[in-house]
Formats: C-alpha cells, sequence, structure tokens
C-alpha cells in the first residue's frame, strides 16, 4: 500500500455488536483497506485506506453487502488521531 488517509462514514441500521462486527469482517476484506473501526454509539465508521486502491463507494458497497446503509457522499476525512488504532496510539505511534 502506498499513502494510508483516514476516512469516517456514518452508517445507519446498526442495533447490536454483532451488527458492528459483521460490518468490520465485511469492509476488511476490501483491497486496499488498512483498518476498519464501527461505531455503534456514534453510527460511524472510520477506515485507514489507500485511496488509489479502494474509493468511497467501494467502502459503501461493503457497507451494503453487509446488509446496512451509508451514503459515500457524506464521507469525512478521519484525522490522524482517530483514524489509529488504538495500539498505536497507546504506544504513542
Amino acid at each position: 500500500m502506498s499513502e494510508i488517509e483516514g476516512v469516517r462514514l456514518p452508517v445507519e441500521g446498526m442495533t447490536c455488536g454483532s451488527c458492528v462486527a459483521r460490518i468490520e469482517r465485511t469492509v476488511k476484506k476490501v483491497g486496499g483497506v488498512a483498518s476498519v473501526r464501527v461505531s455503534l454509539r456514534d453510527e460511524t465508521m472510520t477506515v485507514r485506506r489507500d485511496p488509489a486502491l479502494v474509493s468511497n463507494a467501494a467502502l459503501a458497497q461493503a457497507v451494503e453487502a453487509a446488509g446496512y446503509r451509508t451514503d459515500p457522499d457524506r464521507a469525512e476525512p478521519a484525522t490522524a488521531e482517530v483514524s489509529r488504532g488504538l495500539l498505536a496510539r497507546l504506544l504513542g505511534r
């Protein structure tokens, strides 16, 4: 992968932790995705991805394939702090 960037998308239709897990599993399979974190509370999905390999539309297709709704036109850049994984934040990287 080349340049990694974070993007946040809204996700509608989630009701429980199983919904979160299903979306994360499905989106992780998309080529170019480095990591994905879904928040049931915020109804959002934060993805670290290579934008040359995976578009917002491709992420939306994966969410919809998992059975949920999102709007790629409402995607917004995720700050570096938000898009980094928990371990990286704990280690200060």
